[in-house]
């Protein structure tokens, strides 16, 4: 099961920061392009600064976040996280890339609440926008 352990809930930190790492060097490609405006790039900065809080916040609650009866593997879910990650780095629409990075801050928050069901609502909209991605990528 995933996130029945401190341990899992530092790991699904560790990679939350992760892709708060990939939005930043995404949206600094953006900027330096063009393709986005400032006032979009402003609000994916706070995207950003929100993910990395709510990764914080898992590392320094992880035993309170620990959560029962997760119907997903630790490995599934961080799998997913990775390749969101992945995608990040490579989106080319914004639209996209605001979608993602929205439904990755609703995972966190999910994971940060302990509740299943909203982890597994969450974890269903990243998976989508990454099988979006996929397919817009071949």
């Amino acid at each position: 099961m995933a996130l029945a352990n401190q341990k899992q809930v530092e790991a699904l930190a560790d990679i939350i920061t992760g892709c708060a790492d990939s939005i930043h060097e995404r949206l600094m490609k953006a900027i330096k392009n063009k393709e986005i405006d400032q006032f979009t790039a402003q609000s994916i900065f706070q995207d950003e600064a929100t993910l990395r809080q709510r990764a914080n916040s898992l590392y320094m609650d992880a035993a309170n976040c620990v959560v029962e009866d997760l119907a997903q593997s630790q490995k599934s879910v961080m799998e997913l996280i990775d390749s969101a990650k992945a995608q990040i780095k490579v989106i080319k629409e914004i639209a996209s890339f605001i979608d993602l990075v929205a439904d990755l801050l609703v995972l966190a928050a999910a994971a940060y609440a302990a509740k299943p069901m909203p982890i597994i609502a969450a974890i269903k909209e990243v998976k989508e926008d990454i099988e979006a991605l996929s397919k817009k990528n071949k």
